[in-house]
């Protein structure tokens, strides 16, 4: 993976740098240090992220369709990390500490999916 693609895929999907360290146990640093093409981006690190762009991806998919069978389509997007863990949807197989991250990410994709698709979407808070 290069260092543009872990970069890029970290971004989509809504995480820091620190959220990778957290994953990863890599330190800041050197996550920084793969992404500016410093050092090689390991496969492992890098494998982790495709796994977590794959199943965002795989539930997004799930979703779009649900939704384009509705008349009416209405999000939830969650206020805070907490709000998200109290009542939020089970992320399995996402680690827990990136969840709320990534369902904040896949809300972005979901919407701006169905409003490619001429979809009227409203978000709403909880």
């Amino acid at each position: 993976m290069t260092p543009a693609e872990f970069k890029a895929l970290r971004e989509g999907l809504g995480l820091s740098e620190r959220d990778v360290s957290m994953l990863t146990m890599a330190k800041e640093a050197q996550i920084k240090a793969w992404e500016q093409g410093l050092e090689d981006v390991p496969e492992a690190e890098g494998g982790l992220l495709m796994d977590i762009e794959r199943e965002v991806e795989r539930r997004l998919a799930e979703a779009l369709k649900r939704a384009l069978a509705r008349d009416v389509v209405t999000l939830k997007r969650f206020k805070s990390p907490l709000d998200f863990k109290k009542t939020g949807p089970d992320m399995r197989p996402i680690p827990s500490m990136l969840a709320y991250r990534c369902h904040s990410a896949l809300i972005g994709r979901l919407y701006r999916a169905l409003r490619r698709a001429g979809r009227d979407v409203t978000i709403i808070y909880s």
